[in-house]
């Protein structure tokens, strides 16, 4: 699948509550994986099995994206999700984490825990840094207040969010990116988000993310 495309970026999903997550990771590492998928849907974030494999991802200065906010899978799990249960990475020096779908429906406690990491990394210098990914998630008439109050809140924040579109593959639908592309293009002009910040949420984010 991504073999000699360099525009394709393997992520491995992981279950780390799992007995043999650690053993997992190093086979993932050594097939060249380039970040982690987490969805905590029978666990909390901070649950102690998962954190030595987080810190051992951190360690192969690997990123991981987790999901966050409601879980549509049709089970009592979207508890585990919130943002604000994220905090206890900070227990997991030099890590790069990402919340899917900026948390929604608590994008406002999304965007406080981003300020709290932020905090805590002007006091120590392997505080863990987190990024938003704003893949929908946010239903269409959220979408504008969710990106005025990025973009406005105060923090440094426009150096962490990035764009997606929860796109499958197979069966990739490029219309439905598309419309998702064009009304979220609308909503920044609306906003007068700057043209170096659109770069940023785009694609010079999620590189970073990727690279550290």
């Amino acid at each position: 699948w991504t073999g000699g495309e360099p525009r394709l970026v393997p992520f491995f999903w992981i279950d780390p509550v799992e007995p043999d997550a650690g053993r997992q990771v190093e086979m993932a590492l050594g097939s060249g994986v380039r970040g982690f998928k987490v969805i905590a849907n029978r666990f909390y974030p901070g649950d102690p099995r998962a954190l030595p494999v987080y810190r051992a991802i951190a360690a192969a200065d690997r990123p991981i994206l987790f999901h966050s906010g409601i879980l549509w899978d049709g089970r009592d799990s979207s508890r585990y999700c919130r943002p604000a249960e994220f905090e206890s990475l900070l227990e997991v020096p030099g890590l790069r984490f990402a919340l899917a779908h900026a948390s929604w429906p608590w994008c406002d406690e999304c965007l406080a825990v981003f300020g709290k990491f932020e905090q805590a990394r002007s006091l120590r210098p392997d505080v863990p840094r987190m990024f938003i990914d704003i893949t929908p998630g946010t239903p269409p008439i959220y979408r504008e207040e969710l990106l005025r109050r990025a973009y406005s809140i105060g923090y440094d924040i426009a150096g962490s969010l990035m764009w997606g579109s929860d796109g499958a593959a197979p069966g990739y639908d490029p219309a439905y990116v598309q419309r998702w592309l064009e009304r979220d293009r609308r909503l920044l002009d609306s906003l007068g988000v700057a043209e170096a910040a659109r770069e940023r949420l785009f694609h010079g984010n999620l590189e970073r993310f990727l690279a550290g």
